[in-house]
């Protein structure tokens, strides 16, 4: 069995290296929320692309009026766009959060929820307004809903545009 001794300068090193981790992990951890929050990388006109999705019968459903987003995408995408604030109202809040929606260059008269559904579904989700987004726009099974991310320039505001590749 090998016996390891280690002198004073080793000690003394391996003691600064752990110092210099902890100090690190705290900069990290105390680091602005959104500098930890990395966007995407797709970008346009200063927007960036957060998810897309082939609307089913169940997206366009007037009882429903929800859109179910590929969780994955949404897990890989607009988690890194929101900032942590958020994402935990998104995972956490019965409401999650109430985001101003854009098609193209005009805003919506009502914004749309966006959350985490965890009952039945276990997936992102945008309702309340989102069937009367859909009417407007003539969105049919199979049209595509592709979202776009931006933040308004002086209020840090969250802003969502929707776009559609129509069928």
């Amino acid at each position: 069995m090998a016996h390891f001794l280690y002198g004073d300068a080793e000690v003394f090193h391996l003691s600064c290296l752990a110092d210099q981790a902890v100090l690190a992990q705290k900069q990290i951890l105390e680091l602005p929320e959104l500098v930890c929050n990395i966007a995407p990388v797709i970008e346009r006109n200063g927007k960036v692309f957060l998810v897309s999705k082939v609307l089913t019968r169940s997206d366009l459903d007037d009882k429903l009026s929800s859109v179910l987003l590929p969780t994955k995408h949404v897990i890989d995408n607009v988690s890194n766009f929101l900032t942590m604030k958020e994402w935990e109202d998104v995972n956490n809040t019965e409401e999650g959060i109430e985001v101003r929606t854009w098609v193209g260059d005009r805003e919506e008269e009502n914004g749309t929820h966006f959350k985490y559904w965890d009952k039945s579904l276990k997936s992102y989700l945008f309702y309340k307004h989102w069937i009367n987004l859909a009417k407007k726009h003539n969105l049919n099974i199979g049209d595509k809903l592709n979202v776009w991310g931006r933040r308004d320039p002086d209020t840090n505001e969250l802003l969502f545009e929707f776009t559609f590749d129509k069928q």
